[in-house]
């Protein structure tokens, strides 16, 4: 790629320490959004259709827990794409690559991500909220938990690529130190998270049936390992790399 000039660089508003390179949105990150866009509504026609009756509405109300967990999880892999590209504006063929990868995962799992957060509310509510995916044995949800938690592992280590591909082309995008640190800060985090999908397959492999449904709470270590790492490589950064405002 053609290195960015100095001068674009001090035009470029900054956020949270970080150089907003990639305000205008280019044709790939439309095509991005269109294509999340599209998951989500694939989460909604899916399995529901239009209720006639009073006891198909309160089914419908029941299913909002596990459509909103599943949508929450989209915005999430959208909104840490489009942090990404709003940080960098990278607009190479090796990006149209990894992107293109990232939105294949999605679709591929957007329907497993439905099920599997139905599925979680019908043993949380013992079936009082319904679940879209009925007559499955523990030995089937074994293979769900693992299958989800590969789609996961690949997830995590597209971040990790596209993180680790910005921090090579440092010098062409003008990274500060704090930019650089915080960017390899990223890579680790989503490496960490990978391993905590690997966790989910270790237990749902090796636990008995009947204990099967608990390995899906190793996804709750997320809630840990990402402020806690945060909290770590901040704290072992050297002052030189506070975030310049």
């Amino acid at each position: 790629m053609t290195p960015l000039t100095q001068k674009f660089i001090d035009s470029c508003p900054v956020e949270r320490g970080f150089r907003m390179r990639g305000l205008e949105m280019t044709r790939l990150e439309v095509f991005i959004d269109a294509a999340f866009a599209f998951a989500v509504t694939m989460l909604v026609i899916s399995f529901d259709s239009i209720p006639r009756s009073y006891d198909e509405v309160m089914l419908a109300v029941k299913s909002i827990p596990a459509f909103v967990v599943a949508v929450a999880q989209l915005v999430w892999i959208w909104h840490t794409h489009n942090v990404w590209s709003r940080r960098f504006g990278l607009d190479t063929t090796y990006t149209v690559f990894i992107s293109s990868v990232l939105l294949i995962v999605v679709l591929i799992y957007v329907y497993p991500m439905r099920i599997m957060a139905g599925g979680m509310f019908a043993w949380l509510s013992n079936d009082y909220l319904p679940s879209n995916f009925n007559d499955i044995s523990l030995d089937e949800l074994r293979d769900m938990f693992v299958f989800l938690a590969i789609g996961f592992i690949a997830l995590c280590l597209v971040f990790v690529q596209m993180n680790r591909y910005a921090a090579r082309l440092k010098g062409e995008l003008r990274l500060s130190d704090f930019e650089l640190f915080e960017t390899r800060s990223l890579a680790i985090m989503w490496s960490g998270a990978a391993v905590i999908g690997l966790l989910m397959i270790i237990l749902a492999t090796i636990l008995p049936s009947q204990y099967v449904p608990f390995s899906g709470f190793s996804f709750m270590l997320l809630a840990v390992w990402f402020p806690q790492m945060r909290k770590r490589r901040r704290k072992s950064a050297p002052e030189a790399l506070s975030p310049k405002h």
